[in-house]
């Protein structure tokens, strides 16, 4: 099984804006630092190997397989918007076939989504190579959890303050917030 981020997010967990504000910035200077600090909090949150294990905001993935599972198709990367299309090898190595009847559900944010074949139908023979079977999805939050927003904003503010990897004074781990903060969103599937 392989997973690959396809279309990264357009959308921001944590706008310039919302940063500054959290910050109590209000000056410019420093505006091209603090939006590498909100990608960076969304990298980590949201990124392709993120800690969560989840879209938060609306991504594009391709899940590729070597064949067909006896059943169900998990969709990593939880919650499940919508699945764009299910390709596979068939086993006599020909051109790449796309599954046009296929059951797509979805089991709620923190267990994600998964694909069934159409009723009364079992998933076809591959040619069993890497990559024979390609899904491709979208998933993410509609609307970012306020929790993942404090959270992004609190590793702001924490990096904000505390510039140096090294420092002679004692610099302490992210607040235990964050880890708060997080803990409910984790997916620990993924």
């Amino acid at each position: 099984m392989s997973l690959r981020l396809v279309t990264p997010a357009t959308a921001e967990i944590v706008t310039l804006a919302e940063a500054k504000a959290h910050l109590r910035i209000d000056f410019n200077d420093d505006d091209t630092y603090i939006t590498a600090l909100a990608g960076s909090a969304q990298d980590w949150l949201s990124g392709e190997n993120n800690w969560l294990g989840r879209s938060v905001v609306e991504q594009g993935w391709e899940l590729t397989l070597e064949r067909f599972p006896s059943g169900r198709i998990c969709l990593p990367k939880p919650p499940l918007i919508s699945v764009s299309g299910v390709f596979y090898t068939p086993s006599d190595g020909g051109a790449e076939v796309e599954i046009m009847d296929f059951r797509e559900l979805d089991v709620g944010v923190s267990e994600g989504g998964y694909i069934l074949p159409a009723k009364n139908t079992d998933w076809p023979e591959t040619d069993g190579e890497p990559g024979s079977v390609r899904v491709t999805f979208a998933a993410g939050y509609a609307a970012v959890p306020k929790s993942i927003k404090h959270a992004a904003l609190l590793m702001i503010g924490h990096w904000y303050e505390n510039r140096e990897a090294a420092s002679e004074t004692k610099i302490t781990d992210l607040p235990m917030a964050v880890d708060a903060l997080l803990y409910p969103y984790r997916n620990w599937r993924a």
